[in-house]
């Protein structure tokens, strides 16, 4: 089974991109496996396991335009501690198990009405892997423009959009077809 451990960021492609993906889950003792079937295909997200690291990325690349998945725990964690939300980070989706989602949307309220320019979204992590191939369709045609035509990056960016469109054709497929 593939997790968020087998996701590896293809940091010399995605780095001069205007747009940045990333995935905060930090564990502390007995870590909930989340399975994620396309994890070998998503090198558009950089996954991160400390708060502080993740948090060091956003504010050191003020002019990147960065969507965050997080885990409940870890937002709830980050939020807490700070006066303030780095203007780049612009949607935060953050993941939870289905019987907390009404809870984490009550404290959600609170920060949507301190950071309006910030967009929060919750997504059971039972739906994480069709979420991430989802938004990964649109991060990645977003990023087109960034490389020149026929370029390597560019090559390789239209690849990797193929192989996530791929995988939602199959997804979509098993879903048709299920009974």
């Amino acid at each position: 089974m593939q997790t968020i451990n087998h996701i590896v960021y293809d940091d010399n492609l995605y780095r001069s991109g205007t747009y940045l993906a990333s995935l905060l889950y930090e564990t502390s003792g007995v870590a909930l496996a989340i399975a994620l079937p396309n994890a070998n295909i998503m090198s558009f997200i950089n996954p991160f396991t400390q708060i502080a690291e993740c948090r060091d990325h956003v504010e050191n690349n003020p002019r990147k335009i960065i969507t965050l998945f997080a885990w409940n725990e870890n937002m709830q964690r980050w939020l807490s501690g700070v006066e303030s939300i780095s203007g780049n980070l612009k949607v935060i989706k953050i993941f939870c198990g289905l019987l907390e989602q009404g809870y984490v949307n009550s404290w959600i309220k609170r920060y949507k009405k301190q950071w309006k320019n910030v967009e929060f979204d919750i997504i059971s992590y039972d739906e994480l892997n069709y979420a991430l191939m989802v938004f990964g369709v649109d991060h990645l045609k977003r990023l087109y423009p960034d490389f020149p035509r026929g370029s390597p990056e560019y090559q390789q960016l239209h690849l990797n959009y193929k192989r996530v469109c791929r995988a939602l054709a199959n997804y979509f497929w098993d879903e048709a077809n299920r009974e």
